[in-house]
């Protein structure tokens, strides 16, 4: 754990005991109301924000997308991920991002991609993209004055097509040089943790620069791990070092987080359940309550073998929420449930009325993704800047 001494010690302290006080109180109020006078519409609607998908289409118009519309003008769906069969080329791109984005909704969609530079890109040279050196080059043969020159350039290119979201940077530590996830593809910036700070803060401050949000992954840390989450079973128990909390610790300390990614990886010291994606002792305990970040949390993609093959849907959405998780990430829409959202809301608010879920995380949650949306620039904003 962090300690922090400041002269104002005692001020802060009561002032957290009376917050605590008041979220009890207010938490008490909202659990003791019976299922019958809880706002369902309201709570299917804020469960709707939690929700980030893969999409099937190129072009809105096309048959395929006719629920996804739906979907989206509903506000079932509060995100989007975009990988290569939804990009044909730098045009069809644009104009598919610019129509959904046309479609009226209560609040700015999340419109992501995996564009760290390297071998995980999914803007490429061939459909008319710019391409972008890997986190190991860069961290390797840049200095912060050129990675926050490149990194410009990519957060800029992202900002072009209407996206408003990168699922980077990565910052896992480089342990193991090895590891099939990162090492091997040299998707971290180094071994050296405060490296890894210096060029994760580059990329940050390069795209929110640019009005694109980031995110900081993989959490508790990827670097060490001998196995491949989206395979099976990535255990970090005996491989994890404190080392792999440092630049999350660093990044949230210095107030640059936009989103946090938990990863599927299981510390048996922490939790002998749950990998750290559906973690409360991950989760809540260390990334909260410890290192303090309150932020927004997003599962990496609980489609992966490591945590599909090991629980059902059911456990894995309950469990999530319950951890502190605010947005439930699934990505891949080939094997994709084109009714998804709404097995989603089922089981969440099947897990309300049982009693297994607080309605008062779904309410955190949304507060918490609402407010980062507000920092959204809108095509107005950016026509300004």
């Amino acid at each position: 754990m962090f300690l922090l001494i400041r002269s104002n010690l005692n001020k802060k302290i009561l002032f957290h005991v009376l917050m605590v006080g008041l979220f009890s109180i207010a938490g008490f109020a909202q659990t003791d109301l019976t299922s019958d006078t809880l706002n369902y519409d309201e709570l299917e609607r804020e469960i709707g924000q939690m929700i980030m998908v893969g999409i099937r289409g190129s072009h809105l118009n096309a048959g395929a997308m006719e629920q996804t519309r739906n979907q989206i003008a509903n506000g079932e769906i509060g995100g989007i991920i975009f990988f290569k069969h939804n990009i044909k080329n730098s045009r069809q791109f644009r104009i598919f991002v610019k129509s959904i984005k046309a479609i009226s909704v209560d609040h700015a969609l999340l419109l992501a991609v995996d564009e760290e530079g390297g071998q995980v890109r999914r803007l490429r040279k061939a459909q008319g993209f710019q391409e972008f050196p890997s986190a190991a080059h860069v961290g390797s043969k840049m200095d912060l004055t050129e990675a926050y020159h490149t990194y410009s350039n990519m957060a800029n290119q992202i900002h072009s097509t209407g996206l408003n979201l990168n699922l980077g940077p990565v910052v896992d530590v480089n342990i193991n040089r090895i590891s099939p996830a990162i090492g091997q593809l040299n998707r971290s910036f180094s071994r050296n943790p405060g490296t890894v700070y210096d060029y994760g803060n580059i990329f940050i401050r390069a795209h929110n620069d640019a009005g694109v949000l980031t995110t900081l992954k993989h959490y508790p840390g990827h670097g060490s791990s001998r196995e491949d989450t989206h395979n099976d079973l990535t255990d970090i128990t005996n491989t994890w070092r404190s080392s792999e909390q440092v630049p999350f610790k660093r990044l949230i300390d210095s107030a640059t987080v936009d989103l946090i990614m938990a990863g599927h990886l299981f510390d048996r010291s922490h939790d002998k359940k749950y990998p750290a994606s559906i973690s409360a002792a991950h989760i809540q305990k260390t990334l909260r309550d410890e290192l303090g970040f309150s932020g927004v949390v997003i599962t990496d993609d609980l489609q992966m073998g490591a945590i599909i093959k090991r629980y059902d849907l059911d456990e894995i959405i309950i469990a999530a929420v319950n951890a502190g998780c605010d947005i439930l990430q699934f990505s891949d829409p080939l094997n994709l449930d084109s009714d998804l959202p709404a097995r989603i809301r089922k089981i969440i608010i099947g897990g309300i009325k049982a009693g297994t879920i607080d309605p008062n995380r779904i309410h955190e949650s949304f507060q918490r993704i609402t407010q980062l949306k507000l920092r959204i620039k809108t095509e107005k904003d950016s026509a300004t800047n």
